[in-house]
């Protein structure tokens, strides 16, 4: 099949709330058709594109392994998916002729973007000499929706099926408390391009302060009665948290922007930007909101120890605290050496937040806040 605008023998079906429509096309036609510009992947609405590298993100092993299927003839690649977005591109289908009229536009490839590519590998392996068959037959879902909707696709291809990081697809599509937290990451000078919102993971490369997974689940554990869907409420919400961001990054620096090499200090010697004190913060964010506490009382975060003589920051890793409550955990590496691990799970979350509320002076249980249990000082 040539570049054109017209699909035959197409079968109309719905997905979601919305009339799709369902074609069948050969190797050959996703190629000429990925060759003339008729598809294309737009990273915004699929995995995105790696915050270090600036690439697409593609799992090229998963492309290669898939390509060679595809040339034995034992792939199973089940659906492809396109979308001719409704503001971009009109289609018009006749019933009768059961054709589909496709105007002026290009398909964007709302999932299956892996898929796609091993086609395409397997494509270009024929002109090598390879057995693939140019006239293996693929199954198209053909979608007509915005593109802000290719969001939602993508999110119940991926999310639900586990196949992207929660990461990307809570960015995508903010499902409840989510919306809070990524108007927070929008709205913060701190946190804008400082919130991974591709990978879980950050990389020894990534000077960001954590992924958005991090930040989401933090809201998802400690604001979920929040009242996110009214607006005003919602606006609320942010503009407090933003202030709150604010003054956090005030009195610790090490929570907004950072060069690399100056983030990579504060991971080796600090538990300042760790997950766990992340996940403290958005919580002591909620605490002090509904005990209406001043957000001058952050000011204790600054807080500093006295270990063996030697005055150190309250969120050093050298604090023996950390150690005693398990939230560093003693382990030997392959050389023999001994270090401190953070343990990221829920009881050293509940002492990292505990010990933090009891630092600059909030209640976890009633609305009365306390008195600081360490006098902040910076010697």
């Amino acid at each position: 099949m040539a570049v054109k605008t017209t699909l035959e023998n197409v079968q109309p079906t719905q997905d979601g709330p919305y009339a799709c429509y369902d074609a069948v096309v050969t190797a050959q036609d996703i190629a000429t058709l990925y060759k003339t510009g008729f598809l294309k992947v737009d990273p915004d609405h699929q995995r995105g594109v790696d915050t270090v590298s600036r690439k697409p993100i593609l799992d090229m092993e998963k492309v290669e392994r898939w390509a060679d299927q595809l040339i034995a003839g034992e792939a199973y690649l089940g659906q492809l998916s396109w979308n001719f977005r409704k503001e971009e591109t009109a289609l018009d289908y006749e019933h009768e002729k059961r054709c589909l009229t496709i105007g002026a536009g290009a398909a964007t490839i709302p999932d299956s973007a892996h898929r796609h590519m091993a086609v395409l590998k397997a494509v270009e392996s024929a002109a090598r000499g390879s057995k693939f068959d140019l006239q293996r037959k693929f199954s198209v879902r053909i979608y007509n929706v915005s593109a802000a909707e290719e969001n939602r696709i993508f999110y119940a291809m991926n999310q639900e099926g586990k196949k992207a990081d929660p990461t990307r697809s809570k960015w995508l599509h903010r499902v409840g408390i989510t919306k809070l937290a990524g108007a927070l990451v929008e709205r913060s000078q701190h946190l804008q391009d400082n919130v991974d919102t591709v990978r879980d993971r950050l990389s020894q490369r990534n000077p960001r302060l954590c992924a958005f997974n991090t930040l989401s689940r933090a809201f998802e554990e400690h604001w979920t009665d929040f009242n996110q869907d009214d607006e005003a409420a919602l606006q609320k919400g942010v503009d407090h948290l933003v202030s709150f961001w604010d003054k956090l990054v005030g009195v610790r620096p090490e929570l907004g922007k950072l060069d690399i090499t100056r983030r990579k200090k504060v991971r080796e010697t600090s538990l300042v930007d760790s997950a766990l004190a992340i996940a403290a913060y958005v919580a002591l964010a909620r605490l002090m909101r509904d005990q209406n506490v001043d957000l001058s009382i952050l000011d204790r975060l600054s807080a500093t120890v006295m270990v063996n003589g030697k005055v150190i920051d309250f969120l050093s890793r050298q604090n023996p605290l950390w150690e005693e409550i398990g939230v560093l955990v003693p382990v030997t590496k392959r050389n023999g050496t001994k270090a401190l691990n953070l343990r990221n799970a829920k009881e050293p979350r509940k002492e990292m937040l505990k010990r933090l509320a009891d630092l600059i002076g909030v209640h976890l249980k009633d609305g009365v806040p306390a008195q600081a249990a360490v006098v902040p000082s910076r010697s």
